[in-house]
């Protein structure tokens, strides 16, 4: 490919609009990460990049919110229900909490316990919030650990409803997180054991069988998520009990995908591995550009003048796609039909060493 083509061809993948911002009519800006607290933030030398979408897609209003802390190494998506209430308390309150009970060097089983008690003090503000009792939040959070004496990293995550946070190791998917809906064994035992019940409410075939995909379960006809943040009319058949796992990093793991169930609802997670990896693999100018949705960040000649070579251009693509690796799960959503609100991050692990202040 020469270098003018190579630059043609790119000039339609890169699109005016930054990562982190939403401008469509048919989205919600998202509300910018939670300020840094005072008291010491979880520290390394060590920062990631992450690319971050969120839109209200084919809803009346937007109930998604995330937050992603400085240096990307705590990263959560939550998905409101009911209202944006919790949701928003989760996103300007939940790692502020976590980040003031560690100090600079913090062991992994200190990071997991600041995370427990961390959802639960917030769990229990919004629970004596009265005039959000019909409303709740799940939450996916992942933080990266890295102990300072063994040079080992951490995947630490922690998961309270059906969000789900997915890791692409050597090309596979790998599910950080366990969905807690209705119908799974473990969740519909014990709300079958407070006197609660779970039940089909949708299609159901010739033999009375629920049709996959054309309903949901839900706790007494109501919610279809078994856990949640909040929800106080609907506690104890709905807990808020935070479900903490842990995994070393491996050669060959890439990145994290954490995601409202906007994305879950018409993607597997081998799905999502599959189609990230798909978008980087594409030649330089593989990806369509669109009827007229999207716009050149820069003209054809200016990009040519700018990048000395192809093999320069062709890294700058596969940056730029990184960049909006997020956006373009969020279209494949919405292309596959979810009608939902939708948030996504893509967290990618490679990492890039920082010069801490004096």
């Amino acid at each position: 490919m020469n270098l003018i083509g190579a630059a043609l061809a790119l000039a339609s993948l890169l699109i005016a609009t930054q990562t982190q911002s939403t401008v469509a009519s048919s989205e919600a800006t998202p509300p910018p990460s939670s300020p840094t607290p005072s008291s010491p933030t979880p520290s390394s030398d060590l920062n990631y990049k992450a690319s971050i979408k969120a839109v209200r897609g084919h809803r009346p209003y937007m109930e998604d919110e995330f937050i992603v802390s400085p240096g990307s190494r705590f990263c959560g998506v939550f998905d409101g229900h009911g209202g944006s209430k919790v949701s928003q308390y989760l996103r300007d309150n939940l790692y502020s909490k976590f980040s003031s009970k560690l100090s600079r060097q913090q062991s992994l089983p200190e990071v997991v316990d600041a995370i427990k008690d961390s959802f639960k003090e917030v769990d229990d503000e919004v629970q004596a919030v009265k005039k959000w009792s019909y409303q709740g939040s799940t939450a996916v959070v992942c933080y990266m650990h890295s102990d300072e004496k063994t040079g080992e990293t951490t995947i630490v995550s922690a998961n309270v409803g059906d969000s789900r946070a997915v890791l692409s190791r050597q090309g596979k998917a790998k599910d950080l997180t366990v969905d807690h809906k209705p119908n799974d064994k473990r969740e519909k035992s014990r709300i079958k054991k407070l006197g609660g019940k779970v039940s089909w409410f949708g299609y159901r075939d010739n033999k009375g069988k629920p049709i996959p995909g054309s309903g949901v379960y839900r706790i007494n006809g109501n919610l279809a998520v078994a856990r949640a943040i909040g929800d106080r009319t609907e506690t104890p058949f709905v807990s808020s009990e935070v479900e903490m796992l842990d995994y070393k990093v491996e050669e060959g793991d890439e990145f994290i995908i954490l995601a409202s169930d906007g994305v879950w609802d018409v993607m597997t997670s081998e799905e999502t591995v599959d189609f990230v990896h798909q978008m980087l693999r594409g030649s330089v100018g593989a990806l369509p550009s669109g009827d007229g949705t999207r716009k050149a960040v820069l003209k054809m000649s200016d990009w040519a003048m700018k990048e000395g070579d192809d093999s320069d251009i062709i890294q700058k693509a596969v940056s730029m796609r990184k960049k909006k690796m997020a956006k373009f799960l969020v279209e494949e959503s919405m292309r596959r039909g979810s009608s939902d609100n939708i948030c996504a991050i893509v967290l990618w692990l490679d990492k890039e060493r920082r010069t801490r202040p004096d």
